[in-house]
């Protein structure tokens, strides 16, 4: 990661809410949500917003270099139907080594929809990659 990251960087991101993005369709696999009202899911909301974090950390990492989440609180106050646009704004608010920390707001085209913090830490893509296929061979408890 280069140095010029600062404080106070910020990205923004947005997406029109299509069906996909509905909470009945989430997973088949989740019991319960198939019957849940078709507005912006708030799984989705919470990987939007790690969107905004992650388009706000591209530019400053290296071609080796990756992000991942590592903490996210959000709260989601407002329902979003389909055909709205949803924006994401992240903040940064904190570098601690290869720890990035982040405020993200949220809104759709009428008002606020949610806000929360996020942290990523950077990670060495090709060491990362390497771990998970070994735990992928890993006996299995």
């Amino acid at each position: 990661m280069n140095d010029n990251l600062n404080v106070g960087h910020s990205a923004t991101v947005s997406v029109v809410v299509d069906e996909s993005l509905t909470v009945p369709a989430v997973s088949d696999k989740y019991p319960g949500f198939a019957t849940m009202p078709p507005v912006f899911a708030t799984a989705y909301m919470v990987g939007f917003a790690e969107c905004a974090a992650m388009a706000a950390l591209h530019p400053f990492l290296d071609d080796n270099e990756s992000s991942v989440g590592v903490e996210v609180r959000f709260d989601h106050t407002a329902a979003t139907p389909v055909g709205m646009t949803v924006t994401a704004e992240a903040i940064v608010t904190a570098i601690e080594g290869r720890m990035i920390s982040f405020d993200v707001v949220l809104r759709d085209d009428v008002e606020p929809i949610g806000r929360g913090t996020h942290q990523r830490a950077i990670i060495d893509k090709a060491k990362f990659e390497a771990r998970a296929a070994k735990k992928a061979g890993a006996p299995r408890s």
